[in-house]
């Protein structure tokens, strides 16, 4: 074992740069494969890793540095060898991918809009969130293309009751938020669609009843919160139609909503025109 070996180690790496300043895009090498030549026993030591200081590549400039070659290698590790001689560095290219750190103070953003809300189901109350700010850090390219505001993450819910939980941010990969999560409450409620049969009320008809509707009632549909559905009937509601506003050309007059219940929400009306009807001259 006295004797001098040739072998291939992979030997661990090390990086000297301002880390607190910079984000590191990809993982950096942790080892370096290189052909030594050493006597037996320290041979064995630094194949299993016994002592084995690793070697330290400097980055001074570390997101100008895209990669060093065997060439700019084999002095940095030829120096720090430690009782081994290097005889060929196998590793051609380490590569390096490294960002600028940039820290933005944003608001926070809750867009009741993106928030996944289960089907038929609405926000009853105005949404709170205990933090309207967040410091955010993150790599120059991700932060120069985010919004001037962070958004919390809804992802993967469906949500059908109240809502009070911790949320973490919706931001991309390798930033970080401080705080790292807030929390949003929320009340939602199940809404249901419904149809009534409504009878038209007419104003400024001729009293001889020379002319009448096609239709003496009209559907209406609307939009109510379950809790509430028995609340409401057709006396809640009222639709007019006004004789004198007649369109001539095609014989209709339009239906006009005048009053409904103030819980039911979304109403439309089933038509917009209601034929006139005249009757024959004796």
């Amino acid at each position: 074992m006295n004797k001098s070996y040739d072998t291939r180690v992979d030997y661990p790496l090390s990086y000297t740069f301002a880390q607190d300043s910079v984000v590191v895009m990809e993982p950096l090498a942790k080892q370096i494969k290189i052909d030594v030549t050493s006597g037996g026993w320290n041979l064995i030591r630094k194949t299993l890793r016994i002592n084995a200081t690793p070697i330290n590549i400097p980055l001074d400039n570390p997101t100008e540095i895209k990669f060093l070659t065997r060439s700019s290698l084999i002095p940095m590790i030829s120096d720090q060898l430690d009782g081994l001689r290097l005889i060929y560095v196998v590793t051609d290219t380490l590569f390096f991918n490294i960002e600028d750190k940039v820290t933005r103070k944003l608001p926070v953003l809750v867009d009741s809009i993106s928030i996944p809300l289960s089907q038929s189901y609405r926000m009853t109350s105005p949404i709170s969130c205990n933090v309207d700010s967040a410091v955010v850090s993150g790599p120059k390219s991700t932060m120069l293309d985010m919004p001037d505001y962070v958004q919390l993450d809804f992802s993967n819910m469906n949500i059908d009751g109240n809502f009070d939980d911790e949320l973490s941010f919706f931001v991309g990969d390798h930033v970080i938020v401080d705080p790292p999560e807030a929390t949003v409450k929320f009340q939602v409620a199940k809404f249901l669609a419904r149809e009534i049969s409504i009878p038209i009320e007419r104003l400024d008809f001729p009293q001889d009843s020379s002319s009448y509707l096609a239709d003496s009632t009209i559907l209406l549909y609307y939009t109510i919160m379950e809790e509430d559905e028995d609340d409401v009937d057709e006396s809640d509601f009222s639709v007019t139609v006004d004789y004198s506003m007649r369109n001539m050309n095609d014989s209709t007059v339009t239906p006009i909503l005048m009053y409904a219940h103030e819980k039911a929400l979304d109403i439309v009306l089933a038509s917009d025109r209601i034929k006139l009807m005249f009757a024959e001259a004796q």
